[in-house]
């Protein structure tokens, strides 16, 4: 059975780790990045392997926002914001599509890992 591949992209240590081992406890394989050109370089040099992302949208000095990069290079790749900044700021200076997945920090773990499996069936 296919374990997706997730690559989780968030600026602090301690949260990177906690999400990661929490989608792994739940079936999920992951890859970590604390910043965004490291995530588009990951993304390009496993073409192909990586299912989804969970980006945080405050990485200190993503001026060219890296999700935009991903989603134009690499369409198929599914992208989830898990963000500290509330969703209408996102929304109003568009940082985000009004239909991007949104999940606001802190964020449940279940929930994570649930949103994650309906964007990769194509029912989220």
């Amino acid at each position: 059975m296919h374990q997706p591949t997730i690559l989780v992209v968030e600026d602090d240590p301690d949260i990177l780790e906690v999400t990661e081992l929490a989608l792994k406890s739940r079936g999920f394989q992951t890859l970590g990045a604390s910043a965004g050109a490291d995530a588009v370089d990951i993304c390009r040099t496993r073409q192909g392997q990586i299912d989804a992302i969970v980006a945080d949208l405050s990485i200190p000095g993503d001026q060219s926002r890296f999700t935009d990069t991903v989603a134009a290079e690499y369409p198929n790749i599914k992208i989830v914001y898990a963000t500290g900044i509330p969703r209408h700021i996102a929304l109003s200076t568009g940082m985000v599509q009004a239909n991007a997945p949104y999940l606001q920090k802190p964020v449940d773990a279940d929930l994570l890992a649930s949103v994650l499996r309906g964007q990769l069936l194509g029912t989220g």
